[in-house]
């Protein structure tokens, strides 16, 4: 055998699929429209089950799950929503502080302004006891007016 010559080699068998096959026959309509809807579907009847119990008590029990668990922690819940509802005021006035301390003498002038204030009120109110007399009646006026005559007395 030369080297332009090739062996023998086995035989590879090769199946050829017919060019018509023949369809089964068509089966009653009311099974056919049951079929293409399961199929367009693509859910079984125990997963519509499924689904329909998923939904009934997402329409039914969560509601009063939910009130139920508003009612027992109504406080807790109010404090969180205040706590998430001032993050955006805090951070418009950190925005605006920025802003207020890019300006030229503008910062120093506050931090004068804030510092003899601050001195004021610890002469008037906490230094002397007539003044953190004076102060606390002040105080206990305040909290009647806004919480109503039940906590203090009135003028």
């Amino acid at each position: 055998m030369n080297e332009f010559e090739t062996s023998p080699t086995t035989e590879t068998t090769h199946t050829e699929k017919p060019i018509f096959e023949p369809t089964p026959a068509p089966a009653p309509l009311a099974e056919r429209e049951q079929a293409i809807a399961s199929k367009a579907d693509g859910l079984t009847d125990e997963q519509w089950q499924q689904a329909r119990e998923k939904l009934y008590w997402l329409l039914t029990v969560f509601p009063d799950q939910v009130s139920t668990f508003v009612g027992e922690y109504k406080q807790p819940l109010r404090t969180l929503f205040i706590i998430l509802a001032t993050v955006p005021f805090v951070a418009l006035a950190v925005a605006i502080l920025e802003v207020v301390n890019a300006i030229p003498l503008l910062e120093p002038t506050c931090e004068l302004v804030g510092f003899g204030y601050t001195c004021w009120f610890l002469y008037r109110y906490v230094l002397f006891e007539s003044g953190r007399r004076e102060f606390g009646q002040k105080v206990n006026e305040y909290k009647s007016r806004i919480l109503g005559n039940e906590g203090g007395s009135s003028s």
